[in-house]
């Protein structure tokens, strides 16, 4: 396997935190990558810096919100006056809000997610698109993260399930329409121990948090799919087992699943199923 990144710039936005953090590390130190990172709190994007140590030169970051359009184009200016032409732009940078009945999540915050974790990615290609170059027989490159809530939808998840089944409809007519001209993959990952999930002290020691894979092992499987330039990948056991379900059972499969969470009394879930309300 060819290590297509070695001395290339690379987007990655959500750079700082869960899957975003350890993949970075890794396309640097192990794929000799350059890596411009995109996100919004710079003492994580400083501490990532340190982090990486010797290795350090080989990162830069941006602060901007990803859901702006204005943020991106005036970030591809940036890029073109300093004649930075990236081989593979990552959209990684995702929201998660906490479980709700879909009629009690505002339209306000099913706005705010889809221009974090779907409009985000469009005005990425958009912007960048024109800049990404190739290297022989490599074309260039784009990678979304979606999520495996793109493959099944879960109870409780509307904004989040919108957003990335969106990304994921996009994302598969990008990858037509780009055929010939760019390689284009498309990443689901299973449940990972994120700041996702740890930023809500409601999932912590839930069913989510024994389950959830370790961000630094998503990260390793990540990042080989994209080094293999796998056009589809669904990367973790409930991933696979939520895209078998969907597709085998996509009705009474899905409800197994509800009733399933229901019945783990896992209080991540209080506000769907209402458990304060029970007697």
């Amino acid at each position: 396997m060819r290590n297509w990144l070695k001395d290339q710039y690379v987007v990655l936005t959500g750079a700082s935190g869960g899957i975003g953090r350890e993949l970075c590390k890794l396309l640097i130190c192990k794929y000799q990558a350059k890596v411009i990172g995109v996100g919004r709190r710079e003492e994580k994007m400083l501490s990532l810096t340190a982090e990486l140590g010797e290795s350090s030169p080989a990162f830069s970051y941006r602060l901007f919100d990803v859901g702006s359009k204005a943020d991106w184009q005036a970030f591809k200016a940036d890029l073109e006056e300093k004649n930075i032409r990236p081989a593979l732009l990552i959209n990684n940078a995702g929201a998660f809000p906490a479980f709700a009945k879909a009629t009690d999540v505002p339209s306000e915050t099913v706005e705010k997610i889809m221009r974090t974790n779907f409009l985000s990615c469009v005005y990425g290609v958009e912007a960048l698109s024109p800049l990404l170059i190739g290297q022989g027989k490599f074309k260039p490159a784009i990678v979304n993260i979606c999520s495996s809530g793109a493959l099944c939808t879960i109870v409780g998840t509307s904004s989040y399930a919108a957003s990335k089944s969106a990304m994921k409809g996009y994302s598969e007519a990008l990858q037509l329409d780009e055929i010939d001209s760019k390689y284009v993959g498309i990443i689901y990952p299973g449940t990972t121990a994120t700041e996702l999930f740890r930023d809500d002290k409601n999932t912590q020691n839930s069913i989510l948090d024994k389950f959830a894979m370790p961000a630094s092992k998503m990260a390793k499987k990540v990042a080989k799919a994209i080094l293999r330039r796998k056009k589809r990948a669904v990367l973790g056991w409930d991933a696979k087992l939520m895209n078998f379900t969907a597709k085998v059972s996509p009705v009474t499969g899905v409800r197994i699943i509800r009733n399933v969470m229901k019945a783990s009394k896992s209080k991540v879930f209080s506000e769907v199923f209402g458990y304060d309300n029970e007697k």
